[in-house]
């Protein structure tokens, strides 16, 4: 069982990991979807709010904008953390379970690299 934690806006990925409000939180079982629900992370910094993202122990967070001290939090508590990711949800979800989407690096620049993640 994975758990994968996305930053939302609505059906779409949240701009930024780190000042985002809504959170879907998806469990994957067996490569399909087994549970799937959105949580309020309401914090006074983006560090809290990082380190109460930490506690909900997730395995995989697709995201488009992360601070690089958000993005070494994150990999430090083995955590997958695929940055500059964006478009709806349900799309980002599927080429995940498909293995189509690629974990760039937080260095990368959206739109600098061939193969995007705009879905």
């Amino acid at each position: 069982m994975k758990t994968i934690a996305i930053p939302v806006f609505g059906n779409r990925i949240s701009p930024r990991l780190d000042y985002t409000v809504s959170m879907q939180l998806i469990t994957i079982e067996n490569g399909s979807i087994k549970d799937r629900e959105t949580i309020k992370l309401i914090a006074h910094s983006s560090l809290e709010k990082i380190n109460m993202l930490i506690e909900l122990h997730p395995d995989v967070i697709i995201c488009d904008g992360v601070s690089k001290l958000s993005y070494d939090k994150l990999i430090n508590h083995d955590i997958a953390v695929f940055p500059w990711v964006h478009g709806e949800v349900d799309t980002i979800i599927k080429k995940y379970l498909e293995g189509k989407l690629r974990r760039s690096n937080i260095q990368d620049q959206p739109g600098t690299k061939t193969e995007d993640n705009t879905f």
